[in-house]
C-alpha cells in the first residue's frame, strides 16, 4: 500500500509513523470480524489503529476499543488516529506495550474483554528487514502463537471471541495451541488470493470456554479471479462498506 494517508469511505488514517501500512490482511480481518455484542474490544498489533476503527464503524454506542501496539511510533500513530475517528458514542485508546503484559498493566480489563482481534506478527524463520520496526510488525519473535493464545485466555471473558488471520500453513499449529487454552473454533475461512491458487491465509473465530458444543462454519474466500485486480464479487461485497470504489 502507498505511503501517506489512507482514505476509507467513512474515515481516514495517517500511517507514516507505522512501519506496516494499511494492508489486505488487516482490511479483510476488519471487514470479516463480527462485532455483535462486542462492547469491550482489544486490537492486538494495532499498528496505526485502522482495524480497530473499522470495527468501531459497526459497533454499538458505548463500545470501547484498546489498541495494543509494541512499537512506540506506531502506538503514537494509533493514538492520533483514534482521536480523529468520526464515530460518536465510542471511545478508543492506544496502549504501548506487549500483549503478554496487558492483564498486569490493565488489571481492570482482565477477564472482561468481549472480543480480541489480532493481525499479529506471524512470520517465523523468514528473511528480515534492516528496519527493526518492520520486523516487530511482521515476525513472531516478540509474540509467538502460544503467547497470543495465552494472553487471550487472560483477557477474554467466558464466551468471549478471538478473531485473527494467519498463514494457512500454520492452521494445524493454531488448532493445537487454541484447544490447549480452552478455545473452540466457530468460524474458519480459507483465504485464496486467486481462484486457481491454494489458500494463503486463514481467518478464524474462536470462542473462549464455550458453554455448549459449537458447530464450525467453514468456507473459502477468494480475493481475485484469474488476474491481478480482477476482484471477485465475494471480495467486493465484503469490503464494500469500507473501501472507496467498491
Amino acid at each position: 500500500m502507498a505511503r501517506g494517508p489512507f482514505h476509507f469511505k467513512s474515515f481516514t488514517v495517517e500511517q507514516d509513523g507505522a512501519a506496516m501500512k494499511v494492508g489486505t490482511d488487516g482490511i479483510v480481518l476488519g471487514c470479516w470480524t463480527n462485532v455483535k455484542g462486542a462492547h469491550h474490544v482489544i486490537d492486538v498489533g494495532a499498528g496505526n489503529g485502522y482495524v480497530g476503527i473499522m470495527l468501531m464503524q459497526r459497533m454499538a454506542p458505548g463500545g470501547k476499543v484498546i489498541g495494543c501496539e509494541l512499537e512506540p511510533q506506531a502506538a503514537e500513530q494509533a493514538k492520533k488516529n483514534y482521536a480523529s475517528q468520526p464515530f460518536g458514542g465510542l471511545t478508543a485508546k492506544a496502549w504501548q506495550g506487549a500483549i503478554q503484559e496487558a492483564h498486569q498493566a490493565m488489571p481492570d480489563i482482565a477477564g472482561k474483554i468481549d472480543l480480541m482481534v489480532a493481525n499479529p506478527p506471524f512470520f517465523r524463520n523468514k528473511p528480515k528487514s534492516p528496519i527493526e520496526a518492520r520486523n516487530l510488525a511482521r515476525h513472531d519473535d516478540t509474540l509467538t502463537m502460544g503467547d497470543l493464545v495465552k494472553a487471550a485466555s487472560s483477557l477474554l471473558k467466558p464466551e468471549g471471541r478471538l478473531c485473527t488471520i494467519w498463514p494457512h500453513d500454520r492452521l494445524e499449529e493454531w488448532h493445537t495451541w487454541s484447544s490447549g487454552y480452552q478455545f473452540r473454533p466457530s468460524r474458519l475461512v480459507h483465504v485464496k488470493t486467486m481462484r486457481h491458487l491454494l489458500p494463503k491465509r486463514f481467518l478464524s473465530e474462536w470462542i473462549y470456554r464455550p458453554q455448549e458444543e459449537i458447530q464450525v462454519l467453514e468456507e473459502t474466500l477468494t480475493l481475485e479471479g484469474e488476474a491481478t485486480l480482477d476482484f471477485t464479487e465475494q471480495y467486493l461485497s465484503l469490503v464494500q462498506p469500507y473501501l472507496r470504489g467498491t
